[in-house]
């Protein structure tokens, strides 16, 4: 629990400098929202949690079918990535993150 902790402390850190009065826009908080999914399933699966069981609890809320079918394809992608990571879950979370915000087209300051 120590390890989780401290992992979590160090990942909090690393989010986004924002301002009270200042609101993430929905690129970031889409890449945020995405690492923290694989930051938890890189938990998950050293948790014994096995990947079929994981892979049937990915859902989108959408009303869209086909936003719901890609982010559901996109978050499926990062699951599987998750259990084949053989590093920290922050370092997966950060390598997410990152590899979002360039296919969004976001500079490193908006993440950083």
């Amino acid at each position: 629990m120590k390890h989780v902790t401290s992992t979590l402390l160090l990942l909090l850190l690393s989010l986004p400098n924002v301002h009270s009065s200042e609101v993430l826009n929905s690129q970031a908080e889409e890449c945020f929202a995405t690492s923290m999914i694989g930051y938890d399933y890189v938990i998950n699966s050293r948790a014994g949690l096995p990947i079929e069981k994981a892979l049937n609890t990915v859902s989108v809320n959408q009303e869209s079918h086909l936003v719901r079918d890609i982010y559901k394809f996109k978050l499926k992608s990062v699951v599987r990535g998750a259990y084949n990571w053989n590093d920290t879950p922050h370092l997966y979370a950060i390598k997410i993150m990152h590899a979002c915000a360039f296919q969004q087209g976001l500079d490193s300051a908006s993440i950083d």
